[in-house]
């Protein structure tokens, strides 16, 4: 079985656009990264559940660092300096990009191989954390600071921001 990543998004025209599909991908695959973990410290590793921790492992691995690179180079440069306030925002969601790829870390070395995973309860303990931290971030960013973004970029700042995105991923706009 071959294991690829799957952009979760179908264009880079617009910035914003790009950042709300990714969340909403991250809000569904959370629940379901959950489930996994339930499933396997009820009934143990067996072939179906250790591909589906390939999959979680091959998309994580891309698209956690991925969202945080296009956020951190194509969009909070296009907000900097334009209020204390939104500047403080950027602050704390690139301090939350650390602890989320940090919790990623732990979980990646047991999702990739999985036929390793002997400690379900531990794995279910670091995935809940890692879930919550992005969930909560996530939050933080569709309530909070996304409204400010809107606000304050452009319909040309916007496309430039997914340009640069697409960029990152050698794709054509």
């Amino acid at each position: 079985m071959e294991f690829k990543y799957k952009e979760p998004v179908a264009g880079f025209s617009d910035g914003l656009a790009v950042l709300t599909a990714y969340h909403e991908d991250f809000l569904q695959r959370g629940q379901q990264l959950l489930q996994l973990v339930a499933n396997l410290k009820e009934q143990g590793m067996n072939e179906e559940y250790a591909n589906q921790c390939m999959e979680v492992y091959c998309h994580y691995q891309h698209a956690t660092h991925l969202h945080h690179q296009d956020e951190e180079q194509s969009l909070f440069p296009l907000l900097l300096g334009n209020s204390a306030l939104v500047d403080g925002m950027i602050e704390r969601l690139m301090m939350d990009h650390e602890e989320i790829e940090d919790a990623w870390n732990i979980l990646a070395e047991q999702f990739r191989q999985p036929d390793k995973i002997t400690n379900f309860d531990a794995l279910q303990n670091s995935t809940q954390e890692f879930e919550k931290l992005l969930r909560e971030h996530l939050t933080r960013e569709d309530e909070d600071f996304s409204p400010h973004a809107r606000a304050i970029l452009n319909d040309q700042q916007r496309a430039e921001s997914g340009g640069k995105m697409a960029d990152m991923r050698h794709l054509r706009v």
